[in-house]
């Protein structure tokens, strides 16, 4: 079986261990036979990373599935890697509880794929990254041993935090098998406000000082009028440039307090309010809204990631708008407002993409002037030709020579996701 293609690479054959036992006795012969290992959760993910340096067995996570042990009482559940989230989020809702995590794809997402690229959504302006809630770890190594991390305690103080060390290195140290989360009661209301703004300063500063008043969003995103289009609600053609949402989540009275003080905020503001969406909407809206930057397009296409500071933001969306422009693609854009982490989506339908070394260019451009700004660029998604010509984590920190001692002491033949993560590691 063949079906499996990273970046043009054609995997060579594919297993689907239905344990940690038999995960582990494939990646022993792996191991042994010097074969790369590319672990696959549910391959909504494929497309992060530089190209493999080789690619001959995908190791799917598929068959470890499952709650192993849910204690609502001490609010931690430990799962097995394979598990697609909202599989998980149906279980803990019968205790009227959640992860509180809002990746691209939940109901194919895995939560061992979740961790690995430590992937989040919009909801981490209020709960954080799953890094924060991640307590305890099992993990298979290149070699077949298996080893664990953690515990099912929320606080663990023994030996150093490996959990953290797991969390978004892309399966290149080991594959995780089980995992143990802490996890929150479920909100009893939640409403979404949508405000329309001329620009992003505009719409970035009300965030800003709606933080300052004492709110307390779940959520809080500023998208262009193009990436709108993803979701679709009743203000969506409304011809706003931007439009700031905020999501809240509390009991009742607590969610209507904020409703009412938000609006009075935009009084006399450039702002104008478009919705406000009840609890079932909310959850409607949310949702699509969490997988809008990676929704299915049938064309061409490429994702941006700029990580930046509040003073530049603004800048940085006008330059990956700027980018898009010499594209000749369309650009959504999404912006995290609370923590400043922008991505551009760029989409070709009317034209064709210009050649690999016209479109490095454009995207060196824009990570020399993010990297000047003191922020950070990743290129996510991009055609193949185009990661073979440029480095799309771009990092160079001196932290890379730690990163790779590190690599070379968990994966010594450098065996997973071989040339994948930062720096070829």
């Amino acid at each position: 079986m063949n079906g499996i293609e990273i970046d043009g690479f054609s995997v060579d054959r594919e297993e689907f261990p239905a344990s940690p036992e038999e995960l582990s006795h494939t990646m022993r012969q792996a191991f042994e036979a010097d074969a790369a290992m590319i672990p696959v959760g549910g391959a909504t993910k494929l497309h992060l990373g530089n190209p493999p340096r080789a690619a001959h067995i995908a190791l799917h996570t598929s068959g470890l599935r499952g709650v192993v042990e849910y204690e609502p009482d001490n609010m931690t559940v430990s799962v097995l890697s394979g598990t697609p989230l909202a599989e998980l989020q149906s279980v803990l809702r019968g205790s009227q509880q959640f992860l509180p995590l809002d990746p691209p794809h939940p109901e194919r997402a895995t939560l061992g794929g979740i961790v690995s690229c430590n992937s989040s959504g919009p909801i981490r302006f209020r709960y954080g990254t799953v890094r924060d809630m991640l307590i305890g770890v099992k993990i298979a190594h290149p070699d077949g041993t298996r080893t664990k991390a953690g515990g099912k305690l929320v606080k663990n103080v023994t030996g150093y935090d490996m959990c953290k060390l797991y969390t978004g290195s892309l399966g290149t140290l080991g594959v995780l098998t089980e995992l143990t989360f802490k996890v929150q009661p479920l909100c009893d209301a939640l409403a979404t406000v949508l405000i329309a703004y001329p620009s992003i300063h505009a719409a970035l500063e009300a965030a800003q000082q709606s933080m300052k008043s004492g709110l307390l969003p779940d959520a809080m995103e500023a998208w262009n009028r193009e990436a709108l289009q993803a979701v679709p609600y009743p203000a969506a053609n409304s011809g706003s440039p931007w439009v700031l949402m905020l999501r809240f989540g509390e009991v009742d009275a607590a969610v209507r307090w904020q409703v009412d003080k938000l609006k009075e905020m935009v009084q006399g503001s450039p702002g104008e309010i478009l919705n406000t969406l009840s609890t079932e909407e909310s959850e409607q809206f949310w949702e699509k809204a969490a997988s809008a930057r990676d929704a299915p397009f049938p064309g061409e296409e490429a994702l941006v990631k700029c990580s930046v500071l509040y003073q530049s933001a603004a800048e940085t969306a006008r330059q990956m708008q700027e980018a898009g422009q010499r594209l000749g693609a369309r650009t959504s854009l999404f912006c995290h407002a609370g923590t400043f982490i922008l991505y551009a989506r760029y989409l070709w339908t009317d034209s064709e993409p210009g050649a690999a070394d016209e479109v490095r260019q454009v995207f060196q451009d824009l990570r020399r002037q993010t990297t000047s700004a003191g922020g950070h660029a990743v290129i996510e998604k991009i055609r193949p030709e185009v990661k073979n010509a440029i480095d799309v984590w771009g990092y160079e920190a001196p932290a890379l020579e730690i990163m790779r001692r590190i690599k070379r002491e968990f994966d010594p033949k450098g065996l997973l996701n071989p040339g994948r993560f930062v720096g070829g590691i």
